[in-house]
């Protein structure tokens, strides 16, 4: 009889996309972040936290709401919520939209996930920017999507790589699902698509019949320049776009909510895969206070003024320390900088060097579905203070210059 180990008989039993997703992060404890000099997530600023306006905002929404507060929200979203959600996104993002176009989600990953769910069976295709947020390089994994990437520079991805791309599926006589992008700031590289860029890019996708995934994560975290039209405002045909934000980074990663914004049909089979029994009622009427108190507004100001020291302080730093032959992005908003290393550099290399030393940084390979990325890092300047970001590029500085002696000898 052959026998074999309880781990092995349960790996025989995985589904194909579980086998494909692979193992997540078991035993996690979120304050050994603080441990080390955290470059390489995009963690909230943690002294930013409004912890005493939410803990207002909470009692306030109790005693006016309580017995709601503590109940399931089935549904697309708890309607206060909402309601007031559909108000920033008209005052701020100037996007008009009604209760059938919102579903209110478990952070913007689940918004994410729900749509690959909804849209994309194994071998699928799907546009991409390159590199990408490593979030979405996950779910691409897991849904066994044919991940077609599109190169990006200081306005955007490439759009005459875009329209090569789109020819050469219309000539495999493949459709693409979506295109995926992240128009501000974007994650990895800090980079925010020109208005120019963006109506070339819609030009081309309603050309094809290939709708817009817009995840659109830092849109209020702008430190400089005037606010870009959103995708999904510029669209001019219903459905052409989804657009997805999320609470996390203007209020505390926390409270997990997302949202999606998309057209009506979209929205009612995107809760339809929803399993969760609702979004959590009581973080959404606290949020729903929050927001709709003006509280928010505030926050998000202070925000702004925090960020844009913390990236002021690490360019600053980057460009006393690091060695001849390293380049940077300059973001204008978000928590980003994307590093390009030396030639003859590897990120793995150079990020097991830093870690060592007590400092995190992101994998610039994480960032594709393609194995490309070897000579970039992402730097996150959001968690750490100025201290902690001096120090980190300190030691960075160090490993780059050590890597490029041994190289040379």
């Amino acid at each position: 009889m052959t026998t074999t180990t309880p781990d092995q008989w349960i790996r025989d039993l995985f589904s194909d996309r579980a086998n494909r997703t692979g193992p997540g992060m078991v035993a996690l404890d979120p304050k050994d972040s603080a441990k080390i000099i955290a470059f390489g997530g995009g963690y909230p600023d943690a002294d930013s936290l409004p912890i005493q306006d939410i803990a207002e905002s909470t009692r306030i929404a109790l005693e006016r709401d309580g017995e709601w507060a503590l109940q399931y929200a089935f549904g697309t979203g708890v309607p206060e919520l909402v309601d007031t959600l559909l108000d920033k996104l008209r005052r701020d993002q100037g996007i008009e939209a009604t209760r059938e176009n919102v579903l209110i989600t478990n952070g913007a990953s689940q918004a994410l996930g729900l749509i690959f769910e909804a849209f994309v069976d194994p071998g699928d295709v799907i546009i991409s920017e390159a590199p990408f947020f490593l979030g979405t390089v996950h779910r691409c994994r897991a849904s066994g999507a044919d991940v077609r990437e599109i190169p990006l520079d200081d306005e955007g991805l490439d759009v005459a790589a875009l329209e090569s791309t789109l020819n050469e599926l219309k000539a495999e006589g493949k459709q693409a699902k979506f295109l995926y992008l992240v128009p501000n700031f974007q994650n990895p590289t800090g980079i925010t698509y020109s208005p120019e860029r963006r109506e070339a890019i819609l030009n081309l996708c309603k050309a094809h019949g290939v709708p817009v995934l817009e995840d659109d994560a830092y849109y209020d975290l702008r430190f400089e320049g005037d606010a870009v039209p959103t995708f999904y405002g510029l669209a001019d045909e219903p459905g052409q776009v989804m657009y997805c934000g999320t609470f996390s980074k203007i209020i505390g990663a926390g409270m997990r909510l997302g949202w999606v914004v998309a057209h009506p049909t979209v929205i009612a089979h995107l809760s339809g895969l929803k399993t969760d029994a609702g979004t959590p009622a009581f973080a959404s009427h606290v949020v729903a206070e929050f927001t709709g108190s003006g509280t928010l507004a505030e926050h998000i100001g202070t925000l702004k003024d925090v960020y844009r020291h913390r990236r002021d302080v690490m360019l600053a730093e980057l460009e006393a320390k690091l060695p001849d032959g390293c380049s940077w992005t300059r973001p204008t908003g978000g928590f980003f900088i994307w590093l390009t290393l030396p030639e003859g550099l590897d990120c793995a290399d150079v990020a097991a060097a830093c870690v060592e030393q007590g400092l995190q940084i992101g994998i610039g390979k994480n960032f594709f579905t393609t194995g490309k990325g070897a000579e970039n890092i992402r730097l996150a300047y959001s968690f750490n203070d100025d201290e902690e970001i001096e120090r980190g590029v300190d030691i960075l500085a160090t490993v780059i210059r050590d890597q490029l002696d041994s190289a040379r000898n």
